[in-house]
């Protein structure tokens, strides 16, 4: 397992996760720069034709779906909707507000932002950092966000985030396993 930065201004340590995790219901994520490096592909036409993205992430996600409801929110709709529709993972999108999204996620799922996990990377989830206690980074994210975050996780987006998470829930699966 990789090592982890904890950030001390939410002044966290692995035994307040331990509590905070058994209240978790649902996991939201941001896709590019979690799931992808962030970067994109662009042909002569300006067109962005594919990303790419860790395979090793959707087996954590799978594993992770048997335990808690997991949602991608993203401001880039073309992609990453056809991907996630067909992966029957939720997706909801929103270019201007990831905000008012987020909010229209608690409602729907009827979850309070303490039963959240956010993970984010960049300026558009900054309002959605602020509004969960409970969120993760990768390494590579804007300052904003590593200052936001309870969590930065020694790896890059792209890299196996989800992989991470994973690993850092694995003691509350194995609580809800035995029961």
């Amino acid at each position: 397992m990789r090592s982890y930065k904890i950030i001390v201004n939410k002044g966290l340590n692995m035994l307040d996760l331990d509590t905070v995790f058994f209240k978790t219901k649902l996991i939201v994520s941001e896709v590019d720069g979690i799931l992808t490096s962030g970067h994109i592909y662009v042909d002569e036409l300006g067109n962005i034709p594919f990303k790419m993205f860790n395979t090793k992430d959707f087996e954590a996600i799978n594993l992770l779906k048997k335990y808690f409801k997991i949602i991608f929110l993203s401001s880039d709709n073309k992609i990453n909707y056809n991907f996630f529709r067909r992966l029957n993972i939720p997706f909801f999108y929103n270019n201007k507000n990831k905000k008012s999204e987020l909010i229209q996620i608690l409602n729907k799922y009827q979850v309070t932002p303490e039963e959240i996990i956010y993970i984010g990377s960049t300026y558009s989830d900054v309002l959605c950092m602020q509004m969960i206690p409970l969120s993760f980074c990768p390494e590579m994210s804007v300052y904003e966000v590593m200052n936001l975050a309870s969590m930065v996780i020694s790896i890059c987006g792209g890299d196996g985030v989800f992989i991470e998470i994973y690993n850092l829930l694995k003691k509350e699966i194995n609580k809800r396993i035995s029961g």
